[in-house]
């Protein structure tokens, strides 16, 4: 019985020696593991802090070619030109607020559409807004007319026809 204590107690350490073994070389691996990410984290950061002054560089030059766009657009514009932008904008500060409401739907449209179609809703409720008349819009979509055929498409047109002819 002793001896086969003895052997058992001598097959137990060997064991325990395997696994002692396993562990070691576990966290032998663990560290290594460890050690990449750490290596990895610091390369990104790296890599981030030169994108993120790369993009700054790129956001300054781009300020600065804009500055120069605008400054030589400026000092080209025709009078006329300039004129036109400023009306524009005098109107568009005049007109945001009331947009503004009807975009946040607070208020009905600041434009009125004349239309035959809308006539019974106008009748219904008068506004006093800004008439848009018949001759600014669009026409409808039954008022277009097909493009005509290019002179090239009457053509094989006619030869479909002269071989149907033919044959």
């Amino acid at each position: 019985m002793e001896m086969s204590y003895l052997a058992h107690e001598v097959e137990l350490s060997k064991r325990h020696e395997e696994i002692l073994g396993l562990r070691t070389t576990l966290l032998q691996q663990m560290e290594n593991q460890l050690e990449s990410q750490a290596n990895k984290k610091k390369l990104q950061t790296i890599e981030l802090k030169s994108a993120n002054e790369r993009n700054r560089l790129l956001l300054r030059d781009l300020g600065i070619a804009e500055e120069n766009l605008k400054a030589r657009a400026d000092t080209h514009l025709h009078p006329s030109f300039i004129t036109l932008k400023t009306k524009y904008w005098t109107f568009v500060e005049e007109h945001l607020p009331k947009w503004e409401q009807f975009l946040l739907g607070q208020a009905e449209s600041p434009v009125e559409v004349t239309n035959s179609k809308h006539k019974k809703s106008q009748k219904e409720k008068p506004q006093d807004n800004v008439t848009i008349e018949n001759s600014n819009l669009p026409p409808l979509p039954s008022t277009f007319k097909t493009p005509s055929l290019s002179p090239h498409s009457k053509k094989q047109k006619r030869t479909k026809v002269s071989r149907k002819k033919d044959g």
